[in-house]
């Protein structure tokens, strides 16, 4: 093991997206590289942590959700709060449209949840953002019907990047029998592949290329025996790439979001622990099973062997920044805003979009954060360690020497 990581650091200075050679992972690559720039003049030269307007917003329709996933931060308020209790207090569909209007001309949306379609009135929260803003959505999409596939792909645009849903996430995390126990729910793995290829086939029907779909799958103990299986699962639903997220645990502190995040420290995160090795062996396994499928495999923003360690003891975050508070922002299914989901900054109920991203609270936050990490950031997909923005679309099988080197992200309320 030793030896094979002393092999990756010859190779740190890339970030690699295996798999097809077709424009997907250019599409990665042109997105991240992007919105890097777009946060480098603020992030580096604004002292007082003023920022360009957002670029990104994440935003999170409903907590509410037909499945209990086991590692989902909201599962123990799902199971102990009453079905009818848990709609209350989530944004109305005429707030939900008005902060539409308040995002920028050229941002980008992701909804998210919970579970989007929960909502009887998500339809049309997604016409209104699909008609003025680039539309991301995040679903298990066992709700979505024949009906909902065909509206889905109505709403794409021409061409990607034009107004309209250009990409849709579905969270798979295995096979049939690793996902329906992850997601405590038998014929859940059916009905998520039967929604996907139902979006697929019509997408193929209406001579369209959105919205473009990728699975998300949670590395995790449970699944890990299957991951090399996901590429063939995402080939066979119809999907282009496949995303490997990293467990993250800091939702399970009750008071994040409300509290100082430095007053977290990691001994209260309970950590994900895998064995490297296995890990390493599983990992390079799916880099060449993504390969063959012709799927585009993304792994985390660090360095491959980073990415093993953070399974072992977690990040040394002194070699991580974080540039998304720059040009990300987030509301809650209660109106609450943050910059990320350690810190609410308001409410959209009391300020507008514009009034909260560069207020005295957010700018000293970003201040705060670019001095360095907390605790509750281990994990996180929007870490990006540093020196390592570059990223390679590679399209040959991984030699032993150069494995690779990855939101939704939820708003605590």
């Amino acid at each position: 093991m030793r030896r094979q990581l002393a092999r990756l650091k010859r190779h740190q200075g890339k970030y690699m997206i295996f798999g097809t050679k077709k424009a997907n992972g250019g599409v990665t690559a042109l997105y991240r590289s992007v919105i890097r720039l777009y946060a480098a003049i603020p992030y580096s030269f604004s002292r007082t942590g003023r920022s360009f307007p957002a670029w990104h917003y994440f935003f999170e329709v409903t907590r509410r959700c037909n499945l209990r996933c086991k590692m989902c931060q909201y599962i123990n308020w799902l199971e102990n709060t009453p079905t009818k209790v848990q709609a209350e207090g989530e944004l109305t569909t005429d707030e939900w449209l008005n902060v539409i209007d308040q995002t920028g001309r050229w941002s980008l949306i992701t909804f998210t949840g919970g579970e989007v379609w929960v909502r009887k009135d998500f339809g049309t929260i997604l016409d209104h953002a699909c008609a003025k803003r680039r539309v991301h959505i995040i679903s298990n999409a066992t709700m979505l019907t024949e009906q909902r596939a065909r509206h889905c792909v109505e709403l794409a645009p021409k061409r990607l990047g034009g107004k309209g849903l250009n990409f849709a996430g579905i969270s798979i995390d295995g096979t049939r029998e690793v996902h329906d126990t992850i997601r405590s729910q038998r014929g859940a793995f059916d009905k998520s592949m039967k929604g996907i290829k139902i979006l697929a086939e019509t997408r193929r029907e209406m001579g369209k290329r959105c919205p473009l779909i990728h699975i998300n799958t949670v590395i995790l103990k449970d699944n890990l025996e299957v991951l090399p299986e996901m590429p063939r699962v995402a080939a066979e639903a119809g999907a282009e790439v496949l995303n490997l997220l990293t467990e993250m645990r800091a939702h399970d502190l009750p008071e994040l979001g409300h509290a100082d995040p430095a007053s977290f420290s990691q001994s209260q995160l309970a950590m994900p622990t895998i064995d490297t090795k296995r890990l390493d062996e599983v990992l390079r396994e799916t880099m060449r099973e993504a390969e063959a499928a012709g799927i585009e495999l993304r792994l985390p923003r660090t360095p491959y062997e980073e990415l093993l360690t953070y399974h072992e003891t977690g990040y040394d975050l002194t070699n991580y920044e974080c540039r998304s508070v720059w040009t990300n922002l987030y509301v809650g299914a209660k109106g609450g805003v943050y910059p990320c989901f350690i810190h609410n900054v308001g409410n959209v109920r009391e300020n507008t979009l514009r009034e909260i991203w560069n207020s005295p609270t957010l700018r000293r936050f970003r201040v705060r954060r670019r001095e360095g990490g907390f605790a509750v950031c281990q994990g996180c997909c929007e870490l990006e360690h540093k020196g390592y923005a570059c990223e390679t679309v590679c399209s040959r099988q991984p030699q032993e020497e150069a494995p690779p080197r990855h939101s939704s992200i939820h708003a605590a309320e």
